[in-house]
């Protein structure tokens, strides 16, 4: 008796043994063959859980999904490259991302352990994004630092001395008027915030957004950070260039919005501008004006306008912005090179305003380190964008989960 009662326990604990050591097999079995380099469903498991302690917009597993084949993909491509980093390169990531929750890396840790997500989830994470950092810099920084000039001219043109930065976002803005309405555009929301590129942000804003801007793929004109609504500001001010947002919550909308491009200079003197403008006076009204509007491109197409009329018909000089007329000067701060106003009127006759050129005079504080960092940086992030595509394009990439 006593001899069955022990074989019986001992089969017992052989069958939870075994069914223990299937758990684990199946917990840590591959589920993602990325090239040579498989992802388990462990790593997804963890880093689904990760990304929903975050708020990352989407469905986190879908999410993880992507970002565990990137990372698998962008770890290669570093490790080909002879990338290697050491201990103190990722504990300064996990650092850095701590903070932005204004936590060090120790808390950080022990919050995500209060919630079931391992400390070398969170290691891996920053680890593959440093890897992949050290990567682009190393191989494209020569390539992304040879910015034609008049790119750099364009953009401190643009700039002058406005302190601040100034960011060129743009929009979708799907209905919310109604809770059932809403929801629908809660999902096609997230859906957009896990695109890809600008083009296909372009195209889902001309299909889907209620904004103006629709008809433009959604592009808005440079707006001062600052300037942006309370709510908008801190999730623009998150994002990278060639980055796309969370859904943010508006009035009667849900918005999702594409970072394009950011400037930022020094405070400095806006009378210190130096100003390029053409006005050419019409004959006749708004419709005139207009006409002549549509076919002008930059301020040189004016002349030809203006051939075989009297030359005050066409005023074109530079001046330093302190100097403008009040009139003139409303106008020119709201245009970009070669944009046209048709606002004004002089003797009664409509006119076409157009701004040249607008360069900083000698007191202006422009930090040109500033701007030139952000337009290589901006720059990095395109080139490095279109190398992940390519590399991922070229890498077998398979579900294997049974």
């Amino acid at each position: 008796m006593r001899v069955s009662v022990l074989l019986g326990a001992l089969l017992t604990m052989l069958i939870l043994g075994t069914m223990a050591a299937v758990q684990a097999q199946g917990r840590f079995s591959p589920v993602i063959q990325v090239g040579d380099t498989v992802v388990t469903r462990y790593q997804l498991d963890q880093r689904t859980r990760f990304l929903a302690l975050l708020g990352a917009p989407g469905d986190p597993r879908e999410l993880a999904r992507e970002q565990l084949i990137n990372e698998a993909v962008q770890v290669g491509a570093a490790r080909d490259a002879d990338i290697e980093l050491s201990s103190e390169e990722i504990e300064a990531g996990m650092e850095e991302f701590a903070s932005r929750a204004d936590l060090t890396a120790e808390q950080f840790l022990a919050a995500l352990g209060q919630n079931g997500v391992d400390a070398e989830t969170f290691r891996d994470f920053v680890a593959a994004g440093v890897a992949w950092r050290n990567y682009v810099r190393t191989r494209f920084t020569d390539t992304a630092r040879d910015l034609p000039q008049d790119v750099v001219r364009r953009t401190l043109a643009r700039t002058g001395t406005e302190g601040g930065l100034r960011v060129l976002v743009s929009e979708i803005l799907l209905p919310a008027a109604s809770p059932e309405t809403a929801a629908a555009s809660r999902a096609r929301a997230a859906k957009i915030s896990a695109l890809g590129s600008e083009e296909a942000f372009s195209a889902a804003a001309r299909r889907f957004s209620v904004a103006p801007s629709s008809a433009r793929g959604g592009q808005l004109n440079w707006v001062a950070l600052d300037g942006l609504p309370d709510n908008v500001r801190p999730v623009i001010a998150g994002l990278t260039p060639g980055q796309i947002s969370r859904p943010v919550e508006l009035e009667n909308a849900i918005g999702v919005f594409l970072l394009r491009e950011v400037e930022r200079v020094e405070a400095g003197t806006p009378a210190s501008l130096s100003i390029e403008y053409a006005l050419f006076i019409t004959d006749g009204g708004q419709e005139a004006a207009d006409a002549v509007a549509r076919e002008v491109d930059v301020c040189d197409d004016l002349y030809g306008v203006a051939r075989g009329l009297p030359e005050d018909r066409l005023i074109r000089e530079v001046q330093p912005a302190a100097s403008l007329p009040g009139d003139v000067r409303g106008e020119i701060e709201r245009l970009d090179l070669n944009e046209v106003s048709t606002a004004l009127t002089r003797g009664g006759k409509a006119t076409v305003l157009m701004l040249c050129d607008r360069q900083a005079g000698l007191e202006s504080t422009v930090d040109l380190d500033l701007v030139g960092t952000r337009l290589l940086n901006t720059r990095l992030g395109a080139i490095a964008a279109d190398h992940l595509a390519d590399l991922r394009a070229d890498t077998i990439v398979r579900d294997i989960a049974n």
